[in-house]
């Protein structure tokens, strides 16, 4: 059974705020900071940078962030002024208002990590991970193979190479 509303109050409402480019973590700090429940879907994705694959998360809405906010015990104008923001979506001026429902069916199936591709799929060869148990634990280490599910990697720093079960290594 799905919960009603994941709503912190009866009278809050999710309101959708437009972020700067590459802000959403600066402005959900400063939100958050000032009292406000935050909200941004994001996904989980291999990036290649120097040759090496690094787990990133990426905003699956672009540049929109929501807001729950308890109007008006809260204020609309603190949101529009918070670092990152730029504006809020509104209809004749006045912030719009989104069903508790979509942001919440967002927010369940963000939590279930249906948009993480790092845990969903195998961790591809010239990928960063992080050893968790064993002789090499908590070592960081790059896959130089992948087969089944047994990954072969060269411990970072040393010139030795390890076969482990995909089980035992996390992306770092």
């Amino acid at each position: 059974m799905s919960p009603k509303s994941i709503a912190l109050s009866p009278t809050s409402q999710w309101y959708c705020a437009t972020v700067r480019s590459n802000n959403h973590r600066r402005a959900e700090l400063d939100l958050n900071r000032l009292g406000f429940r935050t909200f941004f879907p994001k996904t989980r994705k291999w990036a290649t940078h120097a040759r090496v694959k690094r787990p990133v998360e990426r905003p699956i809405l672009g540049r929109y962030l929501f807001v729950d906010v308890d109007h008006p015990q809260q204020s609309f104008s603190q949101v529009r002024t918070a670092i990152g923001i730029d504006g809020m979506i509104t209809r004749l001026g006045n912030p719009i208002p989104f069903p508790s429902k979509w942001v919440d069916d967002l927010l369940i199936r963000y939590l279930r990590g249906e948009w993480d591709e790092i845990e969903q799929g195998t961790i591809p060869v010239g990928a960063r991970i992080r050893i968790m148990e064993g002789e090499f634990s908590n070592m960081l280490a790059t896959v130089i193979s992948s087969k089944g599910k047994l990954v072969g990697c060269k411990i970072l720093g040393e010139a030795r190479i390890a076969t482990l079960p995909e089980s035992l290594v996390r992306a770092a």
